[in-house]
């Protein structure tokens, strides 16, 4: 496995100090499930989600995934928190029904697209898909966090479009080392896109069937 990817030099810098999404009025903030006291804080964009989601529902024989784009930041008492502004399809990879794998086409094809993006858009860490098989780190999913997105604030999506459930995963202790799931993270949006924003966290909850669901591209 060691030999099949190669992500580069991890970035190690102190992350910058920011305002919180939901602490800034310019947003509008919704939990998704049910955020610990004791979990990092984790906001995810809007159509960051919705393009996740969708991807997830696109095809439910394979697993499929990505990386998350965004930041990892400090707030005003030093609090860590990660935001997940954006995120990117892996093109080229190895799958099957119950692994996931990156590939060198695959790393090559980030570098090329993240090139194009403002500087400030690092990887937090990576998502994929486990259809009806649950939201879990498998042994392969934990070598993957552990090898290649082994910063204290990197964390790990794994979405089950048959089951419909979803989850982030975190580090247990100093990382890299043991995860654990989260309790539930945030999604955010403009504050003019409240309303969206309520039914969209509804729907992945459960709990209403909006008009406007996340569809697969093409």
């Amino acid at each position: 496995m060691a030999d099949e990817i190669e992500f580069g030099q991890v970035e190690s810098v102190r992350p910058q100090r920011r305002l919180r999404p939901d602490r800034n009025p310019q947003y509008a903030v919704v939990p998704c499930g049910a955020p610990a006291q004791d979990d990092l804080p984790i906001f995810v964009d809007l159509d960051a989600l919705r393009d996740m989601e969708a991807h997830a529902l696109s095809d439910t024989r394979v697993e499929l995934g990505g990386v998350l784009l965004g930041g990892q930041y400090e707030d005003e008492q030093n609090g860590p928190f990660v935001v997940i502004a954006d995120a990117l399809r892996a093109r080229h990879y190895e799958s099957t029904p119950g692994s996931f794998k990156f590939t060198h086409e695959t790393w090559a094809e980030f570098t090329r697209q993240r090139a194009e993006m403002p500087a400030d858009l690092q990887i937090v860490g990576w998502y994929h898909t486990h259809p009806n098989w649950g939201v879990f780190l498998s042994e392969l999913d934990r070598f993957i966090c552990e090898h290649f997105f082994g910063r204290p604030g990197d964390v790990a999506l794994v979405i089950d479009p048959c089951q419909g459930d979803r989850g982030f995963f975190q580090w247990a202790g100093p990382a890299p080392g043991p995860t654990r799931r989260t309790g539930g993270f945030y999604v955010f949006a403009s504050r003019h896109r409240a309303v969206e924003l309520s039914c969209l966290v509804a729907y992945l909850e459960n709990r209403l069937m909006p008009s406007h669901l996340p569809r697969p591209e093409g």
